[in-house]
């Protein structure tokens, strides 16, 4: 198994994509941390990655605040020790007129797809520096298939994430990380898509077609491929 021995953390990890890499994960014998805000979500999470014969840690967390990031830190590190893998998967959705965005809106969609990977990244990064390797995959979405009117303050946020993902790349390569940004290719059936983009649930992608470029990734050894973004579709098309 390509993850065998190694520690995962997902943030996102109770539905949708996020739950889809963690499954994955399992099945290729990783240990997961599966963090989210919904206790019930996560919860299930983790039952499906023991079912898989895996060791699972569901944590409670609000990604947008410093304090419960730091006991998502704490609680993977007293559990497991150091995570090897992490994949930033915390989501929102907003479809909304960019003149009908409200500030507490527009706070709230980068709060969640932007400050809450900085928060995250920046406080699990010292201990992969430490051990001189890790996987950091960011979560990002077929930015010009979304650049339509209504989706702002998510496409911007989106691409404050791409712009995160090949600046820290650069910076973090020489001590082994790889950073790198990972989308589904198109519009996935989670529930957010559903909600936001209804008029395209004909042509919906299963949440787990973003499994094998997502394991790929989390396999890589130290100073592989790193500050790239990567589209599952074309990923799997050219496996």
């Amino acid at each position: 198994m390509r993850l065998s021995g190694k520690i995962a953390v997902i943030t996102g990890a109770g539905r949708g994509l996020g739950r889809a890499i963690a499954i994955a994960y399992a099945r290729e014998g990783a240990t997961v941390v599966a963090a989210a805000r919904s206790a019930d979500e996560i919860a299930e999470t983790a039952w499906l990655v023991e079912e898989l014969g895996q060791r699972a840690l569901p944590v409670q967390v609000d990604i947008r605040k410093a304090d419960q990031v730091e006991h998502l830190v704490t609680q993977t590190h007293t559990t497991f020790g150091v995570p090897h893998i992490l994949v930033n998967s915390a989501g929102i959705g907003l479809r909304m007129p960019f003149q009908e965005t409200s500030e507490q809106m527009w706070d709230t969609v980068f709060a969640t797809l932007l400050k809450g990977m900085y928060l995250v990244t920046q406080r699990f990064l010292p201990y992969l520096i430490e051990q001189q390797y890790g996987n950091i995959i960011n979560i990002g979405a077929p930015l010009e298939r979304i650049a339509v009117p209504g989706f702002a303050a998510y496409c911007s946020a989106k691409y404050g994430v791409e712009g995160l993902t090949r600046v820290l790349a650069k910076e973090v390569r020489r001590y082994g990380i790889n950073v790198n940004l990972l989308h589904p290719g198109g519009f996935a059936n989670t529930r957010m898509v559903r909600e936001t983009v209804p008029e395209a649930t004909k042509s919906l992608l299963p949440t787990d077609s973003i499994a094998a470029a997502a394991v790929a990734l989390a396999a890589q050894p130290p100073r592989g491929k790193t500050g790239q973004v990567v589209d599952a579709q074309a990923w799997e098309a050219a496996a």
